[in-house]
């Protein structure tokens, strides 16, 4: 029985359903974003707010089930997401202020940028205790 292949596969399977359920993510974010701003007239950075709020929801709904399967009841895992989450939306919402306001980017690659920093920063929090027993 080789244990460190078996945890190598794992890593590898949850990195992929990390990254799929990611992508989706991204495109309910990215959407909501585009469609706030280009046909509702939203600044960027609250549209953007909007659509991370909504991602999260999926988000959190699909790693629970899907990516990490975890057993424990949605209590704990519940309030550990969301203090992650939490932290991700104020990288998030000072990304984009401060990649728009001081870099005068434009909004969808700010949002590109902090999308990089808030999945590691989300991967790392959910792996190492948001989904852990």
């Amino acid at each position: 029985y080789d244990h460190a292949a078996d945890m190598a596969v794992s890593l590898v399977l949850t990195s992929v359903r990390f990254g799929i359920v990611g992508v989706l993510t991204a495109a309910i974010h990215y959407g909501l974003l585009y469609t706030g701003v280009e046909l509702v007239g939203l600044g960027a950075t609250l549209a953007s707010s909007v659509g991370f709020v909504v991602a999260v929801i999926f988000n959190y709904l699909m790693h629970y089930s899907w990516t990490f399967g975890e057993p424990a009841p949605h209590g704990t895992t519940l309030w550990r997401y969301m203090v992650m989450v939490g932290c991700g939306f104020l990288i998030n919402a000072v990304l984009m202020y401060g990649g728009m306001r001081w870099l005068d980017w434009h909004y969808l690659l700010v949002q590109t940028c902090a999308f990089v920093v808030v999945i590691v920063w989300n991967f790392s929090v959910s792996s190492l205790w948001v989904f852990r027993s």
